[in-house]
């Protein structure tokens, strides 16, 4: 009998013998692949060390992704088997181990690192000088300050027109402006050259330029309440800057503590391997920058609130994140069709709504007149930013991802040629992508449509009444699912992409979304180590973004959950 049950494994054996060889061939796959993808483009390895580390750092996150998720998956197996797992058990202690690593990979191990200047320049003095220049004012001014303090304006070639969002001659944009000083007071206009002479200086000239052909200060007056406030206080010190870029590692840390507490150690394990392990969430983009992270930090907050039973406190959270960031709204999607679902239903809706629904509004309310009031320019500077995201919609980012950056993405040329010079290139760029997308129309529609029936079918079953009269979605889970929509309703910046490490959360009740999900940071690190920060990079990681979607709604709609809520907050 013994031995007939050794010759017989066990399904939950042979679950964790299949991913074990999965895992080795997928580690041996991304390493064969990104060591071969250069011979394969005709292209050497990156010349500069600087793109040597990330490369290196790029593959390490996917060994990393791919050993959370064995070990992910062991643990499965064994609550699957109705094991009780010691809370320093070896598979807990290596995946604290891992999740360790990954954060330390995100910050490229703690050793090739800086201050983000371009990005500081940006939000710090676009927050603290945001009641004089407003959305359309930086630049200029800039340039303007600068020239009194005896730097020469006919050293630039470009800058960009903050309100069309266009790049022109820097003549061009100079010369249809008006003297900044005049918006200033004395005092004020004097602390905004001392600014403006310190950051050239600890940036140095050429850095400082290539700031004025970016795309400006373009946080709502809701982050401008917080960045301000802050920006007014600490001065712009290389140490006043330190102090400022180290803000964000305190709120990531602070928002582990918090998913930790509220959906148990795995959960906050999971979380940080998938935000280490994804290529585009990395230090490159926005570390050690300004508050960079407060979105991710209200928005999951928000979640944990209502995993806790705190409805009230979860929907002010998620509302900050909006009008911080408008794209979060999307966790409101998740919540309110769930809603609208149970009133279809059962002619009612759940009482965690009015509390969600008052915490949201109060918060919301309060948000808005106090970032009104810090702003400095009254109502004018919400009716601004509106003008200034439009100008923001009118192109497609280079490092964008979702559903219309995969369609108009294509590796034709244009038939109009590439232009004489940068400028005339980034127009026929632009132009033919949208022509792209216009032709995929159809293809556009059937992607919206299979994104709205899943949906749908999610926040429909979500509703029902389970056994036990719960409905079978709780109401955090369903807010999560409104991540789902970002990129299908949506094409946020590549950085902004934190919003898929809801499959770490909704893999508290159905694994399988957390495996998704790090697949899906294997592979998106995998996709910039292949090809770079080229367009192919953010087309391919938008299919998997788009696919990965799909799985957590599908996930929702139709897999039972695996083991009781209950069960999982204890570790």
């Amino acid at each position: 009998m013994l031995r007939a049950a050794m010759a017989a494994p066990t399904r939950d054996a042979r679950t964790i013998r299949t991913w074990t060889r999965l895992g080795v061939i997928a580690i041996g796959s991304v390493l064969g692949s990104v060591a071969a993808a250069p011979m394969a483009h005709g292209a050497l390895p990156p010349a500069s060390p600087e793109a040597r580390i990330d490369l290196g750092l790029l593959e390490l996150r996917v060994v990393l992704a791919l050993l959370g998720l064995g070990l992910f998956v062991a643990g499965v197996a064994l609550r699957r088997r109705g094991e009780v797992e010691a809370s320093r058990s070896p598979r807990r202690i290596l995946l604290g181990a891992v999740a360790f690593a990954a954060f330390a990979a995100n910050y490229n191990l703690f050793i090739w690192t800086g201050l983000h200047r371009h990005e500081l320049y940006h939000y710090y003095v676009g927050s603290k000088y945001f009641p004089e220049l407003g959305y359309f004012g930086l630049y200029v001014c800039s340039v303007q300050a600068a020239t009194e303090n005896g730097f020469d304006p006919g050293t630039l070639t470009e800058m960009t027109d903050l309100r069309t969002k266009e790049q022109r001659t820097a003549v061009e944009v100079l010369s249809a402006a008006t003297p900044c000083r005049e918006r200033f007071a004395a005092e004020r206009w004097q602390a905004f050259r001392a600014d403006v002479a310190g950051f050239r200086a600890w940036m140095g000239d050429p850095l400082w330029s290539g700031v004025l052909r970016d795309h400006g200060y373009n946080p709502s007056p809701a982050w401008t309440l917080f960045g301000r406030s802050i920006a007014s206080v600490i001065p712009g010190t290389p140490t006043g800057l330190w102090i400022i870029a180290k803000l964000d590692t305190l709120v990531l840390l602070a928002l582990f503590a918090a998913l930790a507490a509220s959906f148990g150690f795995e959960a906050a394990c999971l979380f940080a391997i998938a935000w280490g392990t994804c290529g585009h969430t990395r230090y490159q983009w926005t570390g050690d920058a300004f508050l960079r992270q407060l979105w991710l930090a209200t928005s999951f907050g928000g979640l944990a609130m209502l995993r806790r039973g705190r409805p009230a406190a979860g929907g002010a959270l998620l509302a900050v994140a909006t009008l911080e960031r408008v794209f979060p709204g999307a966790f409101f999607l998740g919540f309110g069709a769930r809603e609208l679902c149970h009133w279809a239903r059962q002619r009612r809706v759940s009482p965690e709504l009015w509390r969600f629904a008052a915490g949201a509004g109060a918060a919301a309310l309060l948000t808005a007149l106090l970032a009104t009031w810090v702003a400095g320019r009254g109502f004018g500077a919400w009716r601004e930013f509106g003008e200034n995201t439009r100008g923001m919609l009118s192109f497609t980012p280079k490092n964008a991802l979702g559903l219309d950056y995969a369609l108009s993405f294509t590796t034709v040329p244009p038939p109009e040629g590439l232009g004489q010079n940068e400028t005339e290139r980034a127009e026929i760029v632009q132009a033919y992508r949208k022509r792209t997308l216009e032709a995929r129309a159809p293809w556009r529609v059937a992607g919206l449509a299979l994104f709205s029936a899943l949906f749908a079918t999610a926040a429909w079953r979500g509703a029902a009444r389970e056994r036990g009269g719960a409905l079978r979605l709780e109401a955090w889970e369903a807010t999560a699912l409104g991540a789902a929509a970002i990129p299908f309703l949506t094409m946020p910046g590549s950085y902004y992409v934190g919003f898929v490490l809801v499959g770490a959360l909704l893999a508290t009740r159905r694994w399988r979304s957390g495996a998704a999900l790090l697949l899906a940071c294997a592979a998106w690190s995998l996709c910039l180590a292949v090809y770079g920060a080229r367009a192919l990079a953010f087309a391919s990681s938008s299919w998997v973004l788009l696919a990965y979607s799909l799985w957590i709604l599908a996930e929702a709609a139709f897999a039972p959950a695996d083991v009781p809520p209950a069960r999982l907050s204890d570790g």
